[in-house]
């Protein structure tokens, strides 16, 4: 059973970020799956595999649409993308050194990253996305 539906309250506007976005989801519902059927260890090194795929592509392409259309917000929002790869690269390499990471410390990190980053932070470019024209 999903935690977490997609749903139009979390839409940037942008079909290509949307569905970039929807792949957060996907993970968060992985995870909790994987935990509540005594996985979650199993799922950690994919679910951290997948994390990393998805910020190279959603960033750069984010990145590229805030450079493209003079966004205001670039810098601090660059900021916020690398918190997000310094937290993403800290759980690969305890992942990758055998340690013992919580199924729950990653469905939290990306559901906060949902909640702050994608509801809050990015909600913030989506009327000058518009306004270009980026649907």
């Amino acid at each position: 059973m999903a935690i977490m539906i997609w749903n139009q309250s979390y839409s940037v506007g942008v079909q290509e970020l949307d569905e970039q976005h929807k792949s957060l989801i996907r993970m968060i519902n992985e995870m909790h799956y994987a935990m509540n059927n005594d996985k979650g260890q199993e799922a950690i090194s994919s679910i951290v595999e997948q994390m990393f795929d998805y910020m190279e592509l959603h960033f750069t392409t984010e990145e590229g649409y805030m450079q493209q259309y003079g966004y205001l917000g670039l810098q601090a929002h660059q900021r916020q993308h690398e918190e997000f790869r310094v937290k993403a690269r800290d759980l690969r390499e305890r992942v990758n050194a055998g340690e013992f990471v919580l199924s729950f410390e990653i469905v939290q990190f990306l559901s906060d990253w949902l909640q702050s980053h994608i509801m809050v932070t990015d909600k913030k470019y989506t009327s000058l996305f518009a306004e270009k024209g980026l649907s």
